[in-house]
């Protein structure tokens, strides 16, 4: 064998040497990272062992807690359900009650009604009554008192006139009496108490009267308020609103007004 192959071969031997060790200490390198890897997967696996006990641990604990939960739930509802039907029954209870005092009220209603009807007629009777018996047969003589009447004329009286408007046929005028002579005329409203609500009402009448009496166009208005009775500080109220103020006195109505009175024109 020559010096060069000798030469080569020994080179080779080195190179496959170098190789072998470099292939040694990487299959080292890959031992030691396997070893870490088996390992690391290892304490992987034992942690992730150890979660799943935990997870495991705390679904039964969460579900126990659940289900108290769920059953304390369950006794409140029956608890409610039972206030709810004791709170409906003594509700139906009262809305009983109620219902009987409604009726008892509804009856005492009626009857306070009918009495109350009863009395309204009764009323209304006895005001017809009263301008029929006592009022009208006094406005004549009353009439020619407070103006000068002529002498050849007697006052004429009507009683319960009630005249609709000539140009609005939905409004009502009601006059208790009236009491003409010559070219004056007298308008009545009769009350079983005056009060200055009902003379301003009278009064009220008293501006729209015209319009309801055309058969009067030229002639002078007086208003004249009648009463079984009436106090001083109502006559006086009445006088200074230029009205006539009448009551009862020896079965006929008389002038109430005090000396130096005047009537006042509507």
């Amino acid at each position: 064998m020559t010096d060069k192959v000798e030469a080569r071969v020994k080179r080779l031997e080195i190179k496959l040497d170098q190789t072998i060790e470099q292939d040694h200490e990487r299959l080292t390198r890959l031992e030691d990272v396997l070893a870490d890897f088996i390992i690391s997967t290892q304490n992987g696996f034992a942690k992730s062992q150890q979660e799943m006990v935990e997870f495991r641990q705390e679904m039964a604990a969460s579900r126990q807690h659940s289900d108290a939960e769920f059953a304390k739930f369950q006794q409140q509802l029956a608890d409610s359900r039972q206030h709810s039907d004791a709170e409906f029954a003594k509700f139906q209870q009262q809305m009983a009650d109620s219902q009987k005092r409604m009726e008892v009220s509804q009856k005492r209603n009626d009857a306070g009604f009918a009495k109350l009807r009863q009395d309204m007629g009764y009323l209304s009777h006895r005001l017809g009554s009263m301008v029929e018996d006592l009022v009208a047969p006094s406005l004549p003589g009353i009439l020619k008192t407070v103006v000068a009447c002529p002498e050849d004329q007697e006052a004429v009286v009507n009683v319960r006139i009630r005249r609709r408007h000539p140009t609005q046929p939905g409004k009502m005028l009601e006059i208790d009496a009236i009491a003409d002579c010559g070219n004056y005329v007298l308008f009545n409203e009769t009350k079983s108490q005056l009060t200055p609500e009902k003379v301003k009402a009278f009064l009220d009448k008293l501006e729209v009267v015209r319009d309801y009496f055309p058969e009067y166009p030229h002639h002078t208005i007086l208003g004249s308020v009648a009463a079984l009775a009436a106090e001083t500080s109502l006559i006086e109220y009445a006088s200074r609103q230029g009205l006539l103020v009448l009551s009862a006195s020896e079965g006929l109505m008389t002038l109430q007004n005090t000396p130096g009175f005047t009537w006042r024109a509507f």
